[in-house]
């Protein structure tokens, strides 16, 4: 099945609440970072999308950089999870998670969508002149360390989640050529 990057819209409203509940109901780790539960009203889910399209397109906050969001969806217009990439790493990211985050909604997971996504991502830095990709993931994930290295990561090291002390964060570079 092929799978296409596309931005947040409108017209995912109830897509992106259907998988936002499966989501939550699945008590498993949400990711990437601008998903969190399903939304209320289409004028709360219109903010969500104006907020991704400004950190976009300007840095927002020193803390962050720009970003740029996207929803998966397959040949069907089906959602199947999200991505997003950091254009530059501010010190927070060269410190825990990287360029890419990514997640594919619970029912369509162990199917190589994850592998597919970061491929995708994968271009997108290329296309931003990022040659050199940083990604992390936690060490527990078995399978997103198996997709990270799928795409020829390599891991560099392992550190403690700053949100989490419990958790370590397997930290991978990806040569981008």
């Amino acid at each position: 099945m092929k799978l296409f990057l596309v931005k947040p819209d409108l017209t995912y409203y109830e897509k992106y609440n259907a998988m936002m509940k499966e989501w939550v109901e699945s008590n498993t780790q949400i990711a990437p970072w601008f998903l969190d539960k399903p939304i209320d009203t289409m004028e709360e889910f219109a903010k969500l999308i104006q907020k991704l399209d400004e950190y976009e397109n300007a840095n927002q906050d020193k803390e962050f950089c720009s970003t740029t969001s996207y929803f998966v969806i397959d040949e069907n217009d089906q959602l199947i999870g999200a991505a997003s990439l950091r254009h530059y790493l501010t010190i927070k990211g060269l410190n825990s998670w990287g360029h890419c985050g990514y997640g594919v909604r619970p029912i369509e997971r162990k199917k190589g969508y994850g592998t597919e996504i970061l491929k995708l991502l994968l271009n997108e830095a290329k296309n931003k002149k990022i040659y050199k990709v940083l990604i992390g993931a936690h060490k527990s994930n078995i399978g997103s360390c198996k997709v990270i290295e799928n795409c020829n990561g390599i891991l560099e090291n392992t550190i403690p989640d700053p949100d989490d002390i419990n958790k370590q964060i397997n930290r991978y570079w990806i040569d981008n050529r």
